[in-house]
């Protein structure tokens, strides 16, 4: 009988988080923060994959301004386990980086990749469609976890699966879809055979890199370099994400609907709403007749925001926010305006 493959985990702790300023800065991305509940988004993707995996096969990949936080905030992963990306290169080299060391260490490897800044509230469901996708990529496919849609979003990319997706079937996946505008995305719906593309995949680490060196051989080249020690060999990875270098080119792409309260919290007003969804208020805030609007911070001041609904305010010893729900969106416009004045103390 054959051996099952074992099962790792690989976490992706990159990031700059500049949709989250004045809160989340360069040292201090939102997977830090705990914008969807008590614990960090980090603390809470490593409690959620320790239903699936045992420590020892639990993989994080940050940049090296984040290593110290990283050991701190995970006393429990081992140190051989925490891989440094040299340089941001976007999603694909990352995980071919991460997938190149578990085949290293257990050739026979099925790999799951996870975001760390991403809210899952149902982890049953999580641990059931994770398991059902090792198995898929036990028999050579590369997996998708697709998120069941519950509104026409037009801020998430889809995927549109060969046949309608129903309870946690898996399917195979027709096409990749690029974030849609509101009229699409009604269609899509409507349809019932698109899922969100909710960046977690499961697949045998040697599978992906097979896949890769067919797909992007340079990406693999780097990275088989830059592992051996050549010097400069990462910068030569080309910036690019895993979905555009392997999935939407790969043969044999399925996915497994996941149903488990999924929230990429990607702003202000994703944050927020999770927090109307706990019913709780933060402490030092005062809210009259400001419906909708939302306190966040840690500047110790008292917060009190009067007749104006519909906001997010965010107070650090540093810096104020408020933002129009409806336009957290363009936080990034502040970022970029400050880098261009030169306040890297701010960033």
């Amino acid at each position: 009988m054959r051996r099952r493959a074992r099962f790792h985990a690989v976490l992706l702790a990159g990031g700059s988080g500049t949709r989250f300023w004045p809160l989340s800065r360069s040292g201090r991305p939102k997977q830090l923060l705990p914008l969807g509940g008590a614990d960090p988004l980090l603390l809470a993707t490593w409690n959620r994959v320790l239903r699936i995996a045992p420590p020892a096969r639990v993989w994080v990949v940050a940049p090296r301004a984040l290593v110290r936080d990283v050991r701190r905030m995970l006393p429990r992963l081992r140190p051989d386990r925490l891989i440094v990306e040299p340089s941001p290169r976007d999603t694909a080299p990352a995980i071919a980086l991460a997938c190149a060391a578990v085949a290293a260490a257990d050739p026979g490897a099925v790999v799951g990749v996870f975001p760390t800044d991403h809210v899952i509230r149902d982890a049953a469901a999580f641990s059931r469609a994770v398991r059902k996708a090792i198995g898929e990529a036990e028999r050579g496919a590369l997996v998708c976890l697709g998120i069941r849609p519950d509104r026409p979003a037009t801020g998430f990319g889809y995927l549109r699966c060969r046949t309608r997706p129903s309870g946690e079937r898996t399917v195979e996946v027709e096409r990749f879809v690029e974030k849609p505008d509101a009229a699409r995305a009604r269609r899509f719906l409507r349809s019932g055979r698109y899922l969100w593309n909710g960046g977690m995949f499961v697949w045998g680490a040697a599978r992906f890199l097979d896949e890769l060196r067919r797909t992007e051989p340079g990406i693999r080249e780097a990275v088989e370099a830059h592992r051996a020690g050549c010097r400069g060999a990462w910068d030569r990875a080309r910036k690019i994400s895993v979905d555009y270098a392997v999935m939407e080119r790969a043969e044999g792409v399925r996915v497994v609907p996941l149903d488990a309260g999924w929230d990429d919290v990607g702003s202000w007003d994703a944050a927020a709403r999770i927090r109307e969804e706990e019913g709780k208020a933060p402490r030092g805030a005062i809210l009259v007749d400001s419906a909708g609007s939302a306190v966040f911070g840690e500047g110790g001041r008292v917060v009190a925001v009067v007749d104006v609904p519909g906001v997010v305010v965010v107070d650090t010893q540093d810096a104020l926010l408020v933002v129009s729900r409806r336009a957290s969106e363009k936080v990034r416009a502040v970022v970029e305006a400050l880098r261009a004045r030169g306040r890297e103390d701010l960033l």
